[in-house]
């Protein structure tokens, strides 16, 4: 998702341009803004806080006395799980429900349940149905749809004759008592049981998690990136042409 964030990144910023309006220290206030004012953003810095704000979303990081210094790096590289533990408040509300990334998960854990054999056969088909046709484009959904899913249960049923069976209906496993029952030894005493066997399920699902990083703050950081190396080469211009100290 990053990559797709960076390339959006910089289609939606191609034509922006850097306005200092302020620059003392550690205080700076700079805006991002092209022609048509889309996706404007701006950055402000005071001691040991930088402000992200847009027309969209605002964000506030408290690390270092120079926040710029924190941020400082290659275009295009970001850090989100660090950085984002660097937020002042609001770091819950950065990360949404992601579809893409459940059906991931899902298909993963399955694959393992594979592999390690505990799985029954047509897991797979069964699990294409559920991402296909389920509810699952809400975080909502998509849990209930886990909760309810269940595949390969059985009904195992035995006599004491040690006669047995195992069929996927409960009805189909009471008709074979009861035509054991009419059909066998009448010498011999017969009692039938039954008994069901879960299929497979999704358990301990509180510890999944469907929630990735928002585009917003993914596009937020690699502004707050972008508009720092804007700033360090128009300073990088003016130092080298006498017009201010390091």
């Amino acid at each position: 998702m990053n990559a797709d964030i960076a390339e959006r990144f910089a289609r939606e910023t191609a034509d922006h341009e850097m306005t200092v309006l302020h620059d003392d220290g550690l205080y700076r206030h700079l805006q991002f803004r092209g022609p048509n004012s889309f996706n404007w953003f701006e950055l402000i810095t005071v001691s040991r806080a930088l402000i992200y704000r847009s027309s969209g979303t605002s964000y506030v990081f408290s690390r270092e006395d120079d926040m710029f210094a924190f941020f400082r790096g290659p275009v295009g590289r970001i850090n989100p799980g660090y950085w984002a533990e660097k937020l002042t408040s609001g770091r819950d509300g950065i990360k949404k429900y992601d579809q893409e990334l459940f059906q991931q998960q899902v298909r993963e854990h399955v694959a393992q349940a594979i592999q390690d054999r505990i799985a029954p056969r047509g897991i797979s088909q069964a699990i294409r149905e559920l991402l296909e046709n389920g509810d699952i484009t809400y975080e909502e959904g998509a849990r209930r749809e886990l909760d309810d899913f269940e595949y390969g249960a059985k009904y195992q049923v035995s006599c004491t004759c040690d006669a047995k069976d195992e069929f996927a209906e409960l009805h189909d496993a009471e008709m074979w008592g009861w035509r054991h029952i009419n059909e066998a030894n009448a010498q011999v005493r017969h009692r039938t049981t039954h008994k069901r066997v879960d299929g497979f399920r999704f358990y301990d699902l509180w510890e999944w998690s469907f929630k990735d990083y928002d585009w917003s703050f993914l596009w937020a950081l690699h502004g707050i990136v972008w508009g720092i190396s804007q700033y360090d080469s128009k300073r990088a211009e003016l130092v080298a042409a006498g017009a201010v100290s390091e």
